[in-house]
């Protein structure tokens, strides 16, 4: 099987010739490949450079992001707070940072009802980025899509999948919550649950129509949700079935319907939410797990719904030793790549401090305990 026939294997819950690899790249790759976060950020030659040297030499793996988490453009057009950029605020080594403040206010429930939700994230880039309002963001937009589309063709030509065509943000609690900050958007839950209301689905359909749409332009049909803030860390039960299960449901029908494949990340501890994920349709769906979560209940609850994806910790890539991280691989493809549908992966991002020889694990593992 080459990389392509083992993920469509795993998605589909079937068994592949062996465990599939795709670590989640981002900042690691400016480490390895010797240049600045603020170039891996800004200059889509070099973070590309980075990106192919970092998984060929590391890997190979089976699919791959392109940093495409860490561009700055799309972080400053998806994300409600004031970042704090390498190279600007920051050392150009540094990782960048938000700034979390309620910079988004109660008047914007109405504002997001009255524009729709692309001429509001339009928006709300412009008031946070003075150098990016009206039609000034639209190049840099346009032309990180077309990077993003030329590097998708240059990581299948290499022989891995790129791992998601579009970021999404999530759904609107995941986008208020930020650019509210968590305690005035809890608040408005009691205080302005009726506004919330009025905008929660529209959220999510427009939302969902964008990623749609960038995920066509790109060429890759995987659609990455971000979900953090809509965890059991953060809410409760029944917040979650009225407010957050019916838009993740919605949009992934949504993208489902399309005839592509949502890619829930889930960062944070999702252990007694896992059940919620059985409403979902079986063998459409990854679920990406950051390694707070416990992983195996995951299986055992899912296993025969969804591919799971994951879940090697940050903590060990960057400060175990080799052998600790050939084992923790080794029980994931024992316990949870048992039948398939499992990818080895990190637990969220691989962390910008890894250790080279501890990500090369992650393929070694596979090759050597990973065939079926």
């Amino acid at each position: 099987m080459n990389s392509f026939e083992r993920i469509e294997a795993v998605k589909a819950l079937e068994t592949p010739d062996r465990v599939p690899v795709g670590p989640l790249l981002d900042h690691f790759a400016a480490t390895y490949a010797g240049i600045t976060n603020a170039e891996l950020m800004t200059d889509g030659n070099k973070r590309i450079s980075a990106v192919l040297k970092t998984m060929r030499e590391l890997g190979p793996w089976d699919i791959t992001f392109a940093a495409d988490t860490s561009i700055a453009t799309l972080l400053k057009l998806g994300i409600p707070a004031k970042m704090r950029q390498p190279g600007v605020d920051l050392d150009p080594n540094e990782i960048h940072q938000f700034q979390e403040v309620e910079f988004l206010t109660p008047d914007d429930y109405d504002r997001l009802k009255r524009m729709g939700v692309f001429r509001f994230m339009w928006s709300v880039t412009g008031r946070l980025y003075p150098e990016m309002k009206g039609l000034k963001a639209a190049w840099p937009l346009i032309s990180t899509s077309l990077e993003l589309r030329k590097h998708r063709k240059m990581i299948e030509k290499a022989g891995a999948k790129l791992a998601c065509g579009f970021v999404t943000p999530g759904v609107l609690m995941e986008y208020f919550s930020f650019g509210r900050s968590m305690q005035p958007f809890i608040m408005d839950l009691f205080d302005r649950r009726e506004k919330i209301n009025e905008v929660n689905r529209l959220w999510t359909e427009g939302m969902t129509r964008i990623a749609i749409k960038g995920a066509k332009f790109v060429g890759e049909p995987t659609i990455f949700i971000g979900c953090s803030r809509t965890s059991p860390v953060f809410i409760s039960p029944k917040l979650f079935e009225d407010l957050v299960l019916p838009e993740y449901e919605y949009a992934a029908n949504m993208i489902m319907n399309a005839g592509m494949t949502p890619l829930f990340h889930c960062d944070t501890d999702w252990t007694k939410f896992l059940p919620y994920f059985k409403k979902f349709p079986p063998k459409k769906l990854i679920l990406e797990l950051d390694s707070h979560t416990d992983i195996r209940k995951a299986k055992e609850i899912l296993g025969d719904r969804m591919c799971i994806m994951g879940d090697v910790p940050a903590a060990l890539l960057a400060f175990g030793s080799k052998d600790e991280v050939m084992d923790y691989c080794k029980g994931l493809i024992k316990d949870v790549g048992k039948g398939g549908g499992f990818i080895l992966s990190s637990g969220c991002s691989i962390p910008a401090n890894a250790k080279p020889e501890n990500v090369k694990a992650l393929v070694e593992a596979a090759e050597e305990w990973g065939y079926y």
